[in-house]
């Protein structure tokens, strides 16, 4: 006989002796649902990095504590609640984790390799994170980048299933550029190097965008004029700063979201690795974004 079978036989028959609260309890505990282990294994490392981070980086250990509770929230959603709205007991996790290992270097350089570690993990994570998760999943994984993150690596080669998505991010570009362009012109002088700052990095993005889609077919060209998503366009060195604003605000959603939009498998080992490659590079640009946008 199939000896897994019998435990939950044995378990069964055993019910009629218990009361009914231990009854519905010991249920509970064993068909009940069980915690996402991807999101398990995030929120505990979490938990272990801000307790290590404690005494080196106030901000740090902020980053990751947060990390760890929006995780730990997101496990105890998945799994619903019961009638006193409390996750089942089945879904609970052990979020008494120790400290991480400190590698022994400098505060500066230990932090960086505590959040390096935290980044790779998060992206590794998200093959594994249902799909329900994965927009969650994928915001830590570019506030991570956004700390450790320098500079933006070159595009990867497309897939086809990329191509679309592609066009459509330098739609976008082009559209910044537009307004950015267009703000400039009512700028105030101590705006003008910060536009102008924003205006190469959205530049470099586009010969990025239009070298791989060059590789795959005709590439769309810039339209001669564009309706503004950061609201109506500047009047005014006041309005210019707005605008300017706005556009970078929007700017860290739509690559956020296309982040988050990017498959988390693929049909092939091959394919994996491109998409794994494509979103990598979507989740430095949101990155990017994000450090524009909160400097």
């Amino acid at each position: 006989m199939n000896r897994r079978v019998v435990v939950p036989a044995l378990l069964l028959t055993s019910l009629p002796w218990l009361s009914g609260c231990q009854a519905t309890d010991a249920v509970v505990d064993y068909f009940g649902p069980r915690a996402d282990p991807a999101l398990t294994k995030l929120a505990q490392s979490a938990s272990a990095d801000a307790a290590a981070l404690q005494e080196l980086d106030a901000d740090a250990a902020a980053l990751r504590s947060q990390q760890a509770e929006e995780l730990y929230a997101e496990i105890d959603r998945l799994c619903g609640r019961n009638e006193d709205g409390q996750a089942p007991r089945s879904c609970a996790v052990d979020r008494d984790v120790p400290a991480r290992e400190i590698p022994g270097e400098d505060a500066a350089h230990a932090v960086d390799a505590v959040l390096d570690d935290a980044t790779v993990a998060t992206e590794d994570q998200l093959n594994h994170v249902s799909s329900e998760s994965r927009a969650l999943v994928t915001a830590q994984a570019i506030a991570l980048e956004a700390w450790t993150g320098d500079d933006v690596a070159e595009a990867p080669e497309l897939t086809k299933s990329e191509i679309d998505q592609a066009a459509d991010l330098l739609e976008w570009e082009y559209e910044q550029v537009y307004g950015l362009d267009f703000a400039r012109s009512y700028a105030a002088p101590d705006q003008e190097a910060d536009i102008d700052e924003r205006l190469d990095v959205h530049e470099r993005r586009i010969l990025q965008l239009q070298k791989r889609l060059e590789e795959q077919g005709p590439v769309p060209q810039p339209a001669a004029a564009y309706s503004p998503t950061a609201g109506e366009l500047p009047v005014d060195a006041d309005s210019a700063k707005k605008f300017v604003d706005t556009l970078a605000h929007n700017d860290t959603l739509k690559w956020t979201d296309a982040a988050a939009q990017a498959a988390g498998t693929a049909g092939s080992d091959s394919d994996a690795e491109a998409t794994n490659a494509w979103r990598r590079w979507l989740i430095e640009v949101a990155a990017q974004s994000h450090r524009f946008h909160t400097a």
